[in-house]
């Protein structure tokens, strides 16, 4: 099932079932309401009833028989014109008042019935009643297939009478209610789920406009795929990050594929270097010792940038970790110092390390020391000898000042960008990886990358992290 299909369909839901919960709230509150008026006219009838004694029982019994002559065998409806005007003749020859004419049925205390047209049975309660000629108590009760609404209320010393009303015709018109609620609702939950159908294309069609672009792409591999946002909400965000999403993929290519370019063509000087010096050497055994040993050297340092280089392409290969593994108290003089040391074997380069108050970090002894490492070597590609190198620690701030031609000022705020190379060190050997993955280390450990150049000339970069108190 699509996502507007399931949209429509949860919302035509939601329709029906606020509508049903509505419909039955709205007929118990009305078959309530209608009960509790029948209760009382029922007992305002009672109330309207005057105080009977034992010698009423002779006028209530007449007035019986005579309603009763006023139904049929099959009709339990009330007393017709005819019939009421003759009970309250009677009435009136025997100081009843009309009112006696809603009694259906006299219960006396004695427990006898008197009837009228409508025979209603009499519960252990109503005869209690009847015997104390006083109290009230409703109940219905269905009779020849015909809902009853009986209050029975006691009359002093005669017992108890019952009067009845019909609920039929209350019911038959909540029914007909519970039916149009059920029909509105439907028909409600319906125009709903059309409604929720209509929305929900319209609101999911960047979703299929990101589905179709994504295919696009697996399709093309055309990483310069965008969408068009003119919206604000949430839909226009996630079209707008896949934008975010796909040129940063586009970048990430076209570094790759700069660095592929530029590491055949590191690659290639070195190797073409390496194999004419052997060539060199095979071909004239009997070379003097001097040149074999300019010979080698030069070998040596060729194999040392091909060593350096595939560093330098496994790490683009290994990811930083992005938080530090297992942290411990770690004395940046320690490790800058340690770097200086093998750099200086290493590069035979005069490295110059200056400390004040370098102080204690939480971090990874090895991460850091990879950050500083890429720093020194990043000084030397570019400062020629014998130019110094200094290394500066302080507070947690580490900086590496060569001496060379500097960092173009558009190219500052991209140098700890991944694959990216300054305009002035395309001709350097490098890919362009260092500085990004100190960037890494740095971040890893809740610091910051900086650069800048120097005013005498050269470059300043490092980082900071945040010392121990």
């Amino acid at each position: 099932m699509s996502l507007r299909a399931r949209i429509a369909l949860l919302i035509g839901i939601v329709v029906l079932v606020s509508a049903a919960v509505a419909g039955l709230g709205t007929a118990l509150t009305t078959t309530n309401l209608a009960r509790s008026r029948i209760d009382d006219q029922l007992r305002r009838d009672a109330a309207s009833l005057p105080t009977f004694d034992r010698r009423d029982l002779p006028a209530l019994a007449n007035a019986f028989d005579l309603r009763r002559l006023s139904c049929n065998d099959t009709s339990t409806q009330p007393l017709d014109e005819a019939g009421v005007a003759l009970v309250a003749e009677r009435g009136r020859r025997n100081r009843l008042p009309p009112s006696v004419t809603t009694i259906q049925q006299l219960i006396t205390a004695d427990g006898s019935l008197r009837i009228g047209c409508t025979p209603i049975s009499a519960s252990d309660d109503e005869l209690a009643i009847a015997r104390k000629g006083q109290g009230g108590i409703y109940r219905t009760e269905t009779i020849d297939g015909t809902r009853y609404r009986i209050y029975t209320t006691g009359v002093g010393d005669l017992g108890a009478v019952q009067l009845v009303r019909e609920l039929d015709t209350v019911e038959d018109a909540l029914s007909g209610l519970m039916g149009r609620i059920v029909g509105f609702g439907l028909l409600s939950a319906a125009a709903a789920s059309a409604m929720g159908w209509f929305l929900a294309s319209r609101a999911v069609e960047p979703v299929y406009e990101l589905s179709a672009a994504a295919e696009r792409v697996a399709q093309t591999r055309d990483l310069g795929e965008r969408i068009a946002v003119d919206r604000t909400d949430e839909l226009g965000n996630l079209a707008a990050s896949f934008n975010t999403m796909m040129t940063s993929l586009d970048a990430s290519r076209s570094q790759q594929h700069r660095l592929v370019q530029d590491a055949s063509h590191e690659l290639r000087t070195p190797l073409t270097s390496i194999r004419t010096n052997v060539d060199l050497l095979r071909r004239h055994p009997d070379i003097d010792a001097d040149t074999r040993r300019t010979v080698l050297d030069d070998i040596e340092s060729e194999l040392t940038e091909l060593t350096d280089l595939t560093a330098e392409l496994v790490d683009s290969a290994t990811e930083v970790a992005p938080t530090i593994g297992e942290a411990t108290e770690t004395d940046l003089a320690v490790v800058a110092s340690g770097c200086v040391e093998r750099a200086a074997r290493r590069w035979r380069r005069d490295i110059k390390l200056t400390t004040e108050n370098p102080g204690v970090v939480l971090g990874d002894a090895t991460m850091l020391t990879r950050a500083i490492d890429n720093l020194i070597n990043n000084a030397v590609k570019f400062s020629e000898p014998p130019l110094a190198i200094e290394v500066r620690l302080h507070e947690g701030r580490v900086e590496v000042a060569d001496r060379g031609p500097g960092v173009p000022q558009q190219d500052l705020p991209h140098i700890f960008d991944r694959f990216f190379r300054a305009t002035t060190a395309r001709s350097a050997p490098g890919s362009g990886l260092g500085l990004s993955i100190v960037r890494q280390i740095a971040e890893a450990h809740d610091g910051s990358v900086h650069a800048r150049n120097a005013t005498g000339g050269g470059a300043v970069i490092g980082f900071e992290v945040p010392v121990i108190d």
